[in-house]
């Protein structure tokens, strides 16, 4: 359970409710012009470094890295991901989506919204008995991401290969801090996070499908789209409040934390690849730090 659970915390590379931080924003032309998963980081008198925009799936033609992105990959001197996912980390991760005190989920839903949830989360592999002391956000992020079958998404590859290759690895945020984004919600919006994610939950092998293509064609644009469209009619006031919350302040805990690495150069670094598009997101602001910022792949 805990090795399913980790993987729901990687809700921001590319989930569909992801994408409903990005309604507000405005795609920068310089960025939305053209096709790009991998983007060069280049300043004078430093190594360049890459950007890589990640997608939360298992499908060989997501997690296969591409000659180009295999490249960048093995001539960089260490690898940054969104957070380290070691052994540490992965257990230190069950209790935080559990009901500690209180009520527990079917008291916090009622019966007829919580059996609608019941269905949703057996066919994701979750018996009753551990849904009904999950938090309100464990079970919607539950319900945004396919069920996993090997637990070998995108972002676990690039960990695995780092290991195996003696990179060293760094990660961005803590899973403290990750658990925080989503558990930090107030009750009245984890529920409205919940009844979205039932909402959306029919149609979400067909986002998923439309979104890999998205991705295997490295079209920011269209990924950002699709996002944004699974979650039309949204109250724009709870968009605002997870646009901060999810989007606009891990991508300025994102650029402080890597300073050190971008002046050392020779890094890798990969996140979600929402986090890359929008005036923004981390390609608009690093060239806002005066970084040149193109696009490799």
């Amino acid at each position: 359970m805990v090795t399913r659970w980790i993987t729901l915390l990687m809700l921001l590379l590319v989930a569909p409710l992801g994408g409903v931080a990005l309604a507000e924003q405005a795609m920068a032309p310089a960025a939305a012009a053209g096709q790009g998963l991998l983007w060069k980081i280049e300043k004078a008198g430093v190594k360049p470094s890459y950007l890589f925009g990640t997608m939360h799936s298992e499908d060989p033609k997501v997690v296969t890295l591409s000659d180009t992105v295999r490249a960048a990959f093995v001539a960089s001197d260490r690898i940054v991901l969104e957070m380290v996912m070691d052994p540490p980390t992965i257990s230190a991760l069950s209790n935080t989506m559990q009901i500690a005190t209180g009520p527990d989920l079917a008291a916090l839903l009622g019966q007829p919204l919580y059996r609608q949830v019941v269905q949703a989360m057996s066919e994701q592999g979750i018996p009753e008995h551990v849904l009904r002391t999950m938090k309100p956000w464990a079970v919607a992020t539950t319900m945004m991401v396919p069920k996993s079958n090997t637990g070998l998404f995108l972002d676990r590859v690039l960990y695995l290969e780092a290991l195996a290759k003696g990179k060293p690895v760094t990660g961005l945020e803590s899973v403290e801090e990750q658990v925080a984004v989503f558990d930090g919600m107030s009750q009245d919006d984890q529920m409205v996070l919940l009844q979205e994610a039932l909402k959306a939950y029919p149609k979400l092998e067909q986002t998923y499908a439309d979104m890999r293509e998205a991705y295997v064609s490295r079209d920011l644009q269209a990924l950002v789209k699709i996002s944004d469209d699974s979650m039309a009619g949204v109250d724009p006031a709870f968009v605002k409040r997870f646009n901060a919350r999810v989007i606009t302040d891990r991508n300025q805990r994102m650029l402080d934390r890597l300073k050190t690495d971008l002046a050392q150069g020779g890094a890798f670094v990969a996140v979600g690849a929402l986090h890359l598009a929008g005036n923004e997101g981390l390609i608009q602001q690093l060239r806002k730090q005066g970084y040149r910022v193109t696009a490799a792949y």
